[in-house]
């Protein structure tokens, strides 16, 4: 199973030449090391240039990887000296319960 996005409401806006979208991302219930992947139709663009997305309740962080087309998933790990700001969740997490909003960017 992938990541699944809705578009909400009235999901896309022109904003100069640009268009934005609006929605939200639920993740997989099992996380792909590396992210999961996301497409710009995925978000009812042809081009995505830009994604915010909102950081939930959940204590986790995303980040798009515009470079890749993935969504990663990060979360704080302080139990020990070693150990970095963040760290990426690990492969075969379910992180199905997780939604994030987003706004995207593109044409």
């Amino acid at each position: 199973m992938a990541l699944s996005v809705s578009l909400t409401g009235d999901w896309m806006t022109s904003v100069g030449n640009r268009r934005q979208s609006h929605g939200t991302i639920t993740l997989d219930s099992s996380y792909a090391t590396g992210g999961e992947t996301l497409a710009a139709a995925d978000v009812g663009l042809g081009v995505l240039d830009s994604l915010q997305l909102n950081q939930g309740e959940d204590g986790y962080v995303f980040h798009w990887d515009k470079s890749n087309g993935k969504v990663m998933a990060f979360y704080g790990d302080n139990d020990a000296g070693a150990d970095g700001v963040l760290a990426q969740v690990a492969s075969a997490v379910d992180l199905s319960t997780v939604v994030i909003e987003f706004v995207a960017t593109g044409n």
